[in-house]
Order: structure tokens, then C-alpha cells, then sequence
């Protein structure tokens, strides 16, 4: 059965939640204080014990704040291995990845007599700025990348859309982050680039059927196009999605505490990619069509 849905005539309502949700987020972001940036970026220890008794995560946490140490705490491994990854930022700027290292064990080994050393991974606040610093380069370089492939490969309007629809669900998804305080991380990274891919397949998908309806269809209006394409590949988008949350879901209820971020900010960004797709790729494209009928 056939249906064509207006999507384009919500256009304006889906501008205002966009732009409420990425207000709301960016704001509280701000009042967090900012991103909380992990210690692959800030620099930091990550440590990797074998206890000698029986503990948990909550314990060891509070043993390191009472000495004035904010830490995580992972369990790994089989339970009765009482193996756990404890990650912490620098103590101070003052102070050395190795410095931060030392205080850690001192505090852990007066408290468990026994405790084994399994491997320590140490980052600099020079190597972890280097790192932010990549980072950054990297998302900008795809966004380049991704536009002039579009652009090649589709009209400037379907770049500009495409790009608009990218910049959208990153943005809002880092700053998902910062107001869920989720670290940002190597893991946390991957999770932003698999945003970045899904939006574009998933929007090229509708853009491709759009091409193929304007050459059948080029006397009807543009935005009637957009809705037919649209409600044409509406059945593959919500099936891909669904297919593709189930995963993630599974991810994030089974995976373990260690990925459970990263599971979360990629179900988040499968459900913002496939809105997007819809409400700002799409209108950005009539809204860029229309401004060049006007000039000519």
C-alpha cells in the first residue's frame, strides 16, 4: 500500500525542536562546567589491579576519594578474579602522569596488602592535548571530505543538506555528553564517527530517491517530490533503524559497564541521525532550491 506523508509541512515545528534540544543541551553543558574530557585527551593513569579479597567498584571508589582521588572503576574478567581497570585524571597540573601513578598505588596497597600489579598505561597532559587536538582535526577533515564527495556526486543543494543534517547530530550528541557528564573518549569518538556515517548513508538514501523521482516526476513541485521520496524509503529507514537499535540496545543492557556509554550515544545517534534525515536534510534542500528558483 502506497501513502505519501507530508513530512516538508512540519518543517518549521521540527527547526523550533532542533533548536530547543541543541539550546538545552549546549546550555546545560555550560553550566556543568563544560565536556568532560576522559584521560586519553587530559591526560592521566589507567591502572590494571588483581585484588587480593573480594571488593567492588564502590568500595575502591571510596577508598581513593577519601585520599582525594576521583577515579572510575571497571570490574574485567571473570568476577571471582577480582580484576578492575581504575582510571584517573591527573591529580594536579603540578603533577606527572608517573607522580599520579605512585600516590594511587601507595593509597591501594596500604589498603589491600597483597594487591598485584597487572599494567599501568600512563598519558601526559602534552600528548592528551595532542590527542584533543587530532580529534578535532579529524571530524573537521570528514566533514570536508564527506562535502566534497556530495558534492560530486549530487547537486551543491544535496551537499548543503546533507552537511546541515551531519553538523546537526554531532553537535547534538556531544553535547548529550556534556549534560549527561559522559566522558569524552576514545570509545566516545568512535561512537561520534558512527554518527557521522549513519547520518550521511541514511540521508544519501533519501537523496538518491529524490534524483530518481525528479527525473520520472520533473513537472510536479519540488517540495511533493520530497514528500514521495521520503514516504517511499520511510519503510527502509525505520527498519534499518530499528534493526540497528536493537543492537546498540543489546550493547548497552549486556555489554558491561565499560561500553555502556559508548553503546548509549551511538542508540541516541541512530534515533537523532534518522530524524534528521527527514526533518532538516530534506527541508534544507527545498529551503536552498526555492532561494535559487528566487534569484532566477
Amino acid at each position: 500500500m502506497k501513502f505519501n506523508i507530508k513530512f516538508l509541512k512540519y518543517r518549521f515545528a521540527a527547526y523550533i525542536f532542533s533548536f530547543l534540544l541543541l539550546a538545552a543541551f549546549a546550555t546545560g553543558t555550560y553550566l556543568k562546567g563544560g565536556l568532560t574530557w576522559g584521560i586519553d585527551f587530559v591526560g592521566g593513569v589507567k591502572l590494571t589491579v588483581q585484588f587480593p579479597v573480594k571488593v567492588s567498584t564502590d568500595e575502591i571508589i571510596k577508598n581513593l576519594s577519601s585520599a582525594g582521588i576521583a577515579s572510575s572503576v571497571q570490574q574485567i574478567g571473570l568476577e571471582d578474579k577480582n580484576e578492575y581497570v581504575i582510571s584517573t585524571k591527573l591529580l594536579s597540573k603540578s603533577q606527572s602522569s608517573d607522580e599520579s601513578f605512585e600516590k594511587i598505588w601507595a593509597v591501594l596497597s596500604v589498603k589491600y596488602p597483597g594487591l598485584v600489579k597487572l599494567g599501568v598505561e600512563t598519558v601526559g597532559p602534552s600528548i592528551g592535548e595532542y590527542l584533543k587536538n587530532s580529534a578535532f582535526k579529524l571530524i573537521l577533515l570528514s566533514i570536508i571530505m564527506m562535502t566534497i564527495y556530495l558534492a560530486f556526486r549530487f547537486d551543491f543543494k544535496f551537499s548543503l543538506g546533507a552537511m546541515a543534517a551531519l553538523i546537526h547530530d554531532v553537535t547534538i550528541s556531544v553535547f548529550l555528553c556534556g549534560i549527561l557528564g559522559i566522558e569524552i573518549n576514545t570509545p566516545i569518538l568512535a561512537a561520534i564517527l558512527f554518527i557521522f556515517g549513519y547520518s550521511v548513508n541514511d540521508t544519501i538514501v533519501i537523496f538518491d530517491r529524490i534524483r530518481e523521482t525528479v527525473n520520472l516526476k520533473n513537472a510536479h513541485a519540488f517540495v511533493d517530490i520530497i514528500d514521495t521520496s521520503i514516504s517511499a524509503t520511510l519503510s527502509r529507514t525505520m527498519l534499518t533503524s530499528f534493526t540497528t537499535l536493537i543492537g546498540s540496545a543489546v550493547l548497552f543492557f549486556f555489554g558491561g559497564e565499560s561500553i555502556r556509554d559508548f553503546a548509549f550515544v551511538i542508540s541516541f545517534g541512530i534515533i537523532i541521525g534518522t530524524y534528521s534525515s527527514i526533518f532538516v536534510a530534506s527541508p534544507v534542500v527545498n529551503a536552498y532550491s526555492k532561494l535559487v528558483q528566487k534569484r532566477h
